[in-house]
């Protein structure tokens, strides 16, 4: 009654107009679409705004200019929006991808994901549900099970077309300039591996996979130099005259060019020169930013962190047979009170979450895994830092 026809919002004959649905059925609305359903649904999680406090690059930026996880992942948004509407694609569906793409971040950005893969191979009860720790996979977890929306059930039963675009939203190769939708015929819940993802399935989710790069190697650029890590006259000359020196440029430009490559085309792409101008400027990040000594100087205390975290937490949910025996008063540090509360409510029949036959190892991690950096390190505080007793 009040929204418009799919094909005058979205004319390519690419786009994607309809969902394959969700794992539960629900009502149509009469205002928005089921992918702006979704955005919405991703925008009012608890797991979503958590992103606020998770590191992109540096840990606890005080300069309020610094990205955070929260920041990278509307910029992707915002230009995936906007490519899709030049292509004609569906703009909602980009939208929505965009926002959840790394819901599945662990704390302490990439560092934090390989401290949370050391500890599934430690455990072989947690190997045989999560085979290795890949944001990617684990954003799937996240918003069919864990997140949720205030005073809700767990679980935010997205449409299988932004499932797909969190868990095929990463590759870092610009080899390949084209990316080419690809059918998936398998459930998604069932591929445990990244390497078996493959390709996105819609042409909204390539345009994520896509400008995902571009959102977060330009910026990032402007974090360094904001920070002193690096100097403007570091970039390399190529790099300044062809795609541009500030983050408004190198984004621009690129856009500019994945909107010609593609228009009309049942792929997304970028031509291979600017291509390889995106693959010199990730280089230069990795080699001068993302391991640089100030990017990497406390990641030891992290990994230190996020380890003890998983070891004191293990023992208290196991001693306690999962909170059944366990009382709290004025001294119990708060970190367990609101693990218990977790555990209260996702391991209730209602939430289905976890049963009794799932590992205590496993609820441990997903509570680790959703932490903030700010969060674990006050946890880490309260449990591991002596207090003055008088």
């Amino acid at each position: 009654m009040y929204k418009r026809a799919g094909r005058e919002l979205y004319p390519s004959q690419y786009a994607t107009v309809e969902t394959k649905g969700r794992e539960v059925e629900i009502k149509s609305d009469k205002f928005r679409s089921e992918f702006q359903r979704d955005t919405h649904r991703i925008l009012y999680s608890q797991s979503f705004r958590r992103l606020r406090h998770k590191t992109q690059v540096f840990y606890f930026p005080q300069n309020d200019h610094v990205s955070t996880r929260l920041d990278h992942v509307l910029f992707v948004a915002s230009a995936a929006r906007t490519v899709a509407r030049c292509l004609g694609l569906n703009e909602d569906l980009a939208e929505a991808i965009g926002l959840a793409h790394d819901i599945g971040h662990a704390p302490f950005g990439h560092q934090g994901e390989g401290f949370l893969n050391d500890i599934i191979k430690k455990h072989s009860s947690l190997r045989k549900i999560i085979p290795s720790f890949s944001h990617e996979l684990y954003g799937l977890r996240v918003v069919d099970k864990i997140a949720k929306r205030d005073r809700e059930k767990p679980g935010l039963n997205l449409t299988w077309e932004v499932r797909d675009g969190i868990i095929s939203h990463c590759g870092e190769n610009f080899d390949i300039c084209k990316l080419t939708p690809t059918k998936k015929n398998e459930k998604l819940e069932n591929i445990k591996k990244q390497k078996k993802v493959g390709y996105p399935a819609t042409m909204e989710g390539c345009i994520v996979r896509l400008i995902d790069k571009v959102a977060y190697c330009g910026k990032d650029l402007e974090d360094a130099i904001a920070t002193d890590i690096i100097k403007t006259k570091q970039i390399p000359s190529q790099i300044k005259k062809q795609l541009g020196h500030v983050n408004g440029q190198i984004i621009g430009t690129i856009l500019e060019d994945i909107i010609s490559q593609s228009d009309g085309k049942d792929y997304i792409a970028i031509s291979p020169e600017y291509g390889k101008l995106m693959h010199d400027l990730i280089e230069f990040n990795k080699q001068n930013i993302y391991h640089s000594p100030k990017s990497e100087s406390y990641s030891k205390q992290a990994e230190k962190t996020l380890n003890l975290l998983f070891e004191d937490l293990l023992e208290v949910i196991s001693d306690t047979k999962r909170f059944k025996k366990f009382s709290t008063d004025d001294n119990t540090p708060k970190v367990y009170k609101i693990f218990k509360e977790y555990c209260n409510e996702y391991c209730k029949k209602r939430a289905g979450i976890y049963s009794n036959n799932d590992p205590n190892e496993l609820i441990v991690f997903d509570f680790i895994a959703g932490m903030t950096d700010t969060f674990a390190v006050r946890s880490f505080e309260e449990l591991f830092v002596p207090k003055a007793t008088v």
